[in-house]
């Protein structure tokens, strides 16, 4: 190998439209991180004689650089409130183009807003024929709690109409492009539930997913952990067909969250029934908190990241596994 030519590693490297890791090394003692320009660098000597590279890093590198978003086509659902409006107004300010779908007003400064609602077929179809036809990113984070919402409605939103939407713009979803999803840590239990939850993703239209959710009385125990676990299993069961496209696929699953989402459950469910599931910290989460971690994970700093469920939970799920506080959730 001539250690004198460069050596590009993005994603799709050697001719790739769209590199998604921006690391290139540019010679024998050099790595470049972020984008590759004349800014003024600062150099790090990683030791003389040791065959080791040193790393150069541009001094004005910003935040916005390497999350990639700038002139990205992002659409996103549930951007009226909550998590969904905390990630809208991020990525408007990291200039991503979104267009956002919610059957609420949505006040972020996106490019586009269009009423949907997310468990009704041809609302979700007329939504579609109104997006762009490339995409780099799609972010689901339309969800609703059970109580108040039926059981029927709480799976048909989060989950049955997630997927019809999702399904359908994957061909439209660009090369290194990425889907992130709002699961929660009320659906960690899914391995205990597997078998039912594939029998239910088998079921390849909309149509046969509600009518098999009608037909299952059984279904009103839990219609939020339920439609959780589909939004994770779904999740890990794409991410290798989606690799084969270079598009990344994942899911987080928040701890309790202060949001319009969480007014509407105390409003049914006492706040006391809903603490013993904090973290150890004590509190909610803040939307703005799981908005950052959806950016994240659908930015250039997860390049390489697919197939995963992130717990965005302070902790509680670590602390669950380790055996340091009671398994109220099932989770395995």
């Amino acid at each position: 190998m001539d250690m004198d030519a460069d050596i590009d590693l993005s994603v799709g490297g050697g001719g790739a439209s769209r590199p998604h890791c921006p690391l290139k090394i540019t010679g024998p003692n050099r790595v470049e991180i972020a984008k590759l320009s004349n800014r003024p660098k600062r150099r790090i000597d990683a030791g003389q004689n040791r065959g080791k590279p040193e790393i150069e890093i541009s001094k004005e590198t910003k935040m916005k650089d390497a999350l990639g978003y700038e002139g990205k086509t992002v659409v996103m659902t549930g951007a009226a409130s909550g998590m969904g409006s905390a990630a809208a107004y991020l990525l408007a300010d990291l200039g991503a183009e979104v267009h956002a779908l919610d059957i609420g007003d949505v006040s972020a400064p996106v490019t586009q807003s269009i009423k949907t609602d997310m468990k009704n077929k041809a609302s979700i179809n007329a939504a579609i024929e109104k997006l762009p036809a490339k995409i780099d990113i799609l972010l689901n984070c339309a969800g609703v709690p059970h109580p108040p919402a039926s059981a029927l409605d709480t799976v048909l939103i989060n989950f049955v109409g997630l997927r019809h939407l999702t399904d359908t713009l994957i061909p439209r979803i660009q090369e290194g492009g990425a889907i992130v999803s709002i699961a929660s840590t009320a659906g960690m239990a899914y391995k205990s539930n597997l078998d039912t939850v594939r029998a239910f993703l088998s079921l390849e239209t909309f149509e046969d997913s509600q009518s098999y959710l009608e037909g299952q009385p059984d279904l009103k125990a839990d219609p939020y952990g339920f439609s959780k676990q589909c939004i994770i299993v779904y999740t890990q069961t794409l991410a290798g067909e989606l690799a084969k496209a270079g598009v990344r696929i994942n899911c987080i699953s928040p701890s309790p969250t202060q949001s319009d989402f969480m007014a509407k459950l105390t409003k049914e469910i006492p706040e006391a029934a809903i603490t013993p599931f904090f973290p150890s910290n004590g509190r909610f989460a803040e939307s703005e908190e799981m908005g950052r971690a959806l950016v994240m994970m659908g930015s250039d700093l997860a390049c390489f990241v697919s197939g995963v469920n992130l717990p965005v939970d302070f902790g509680y799920c670590a602390e669950v596994a380790m055996g340091q506080r009671d398994n109220l959730m099932n989770i395995t």
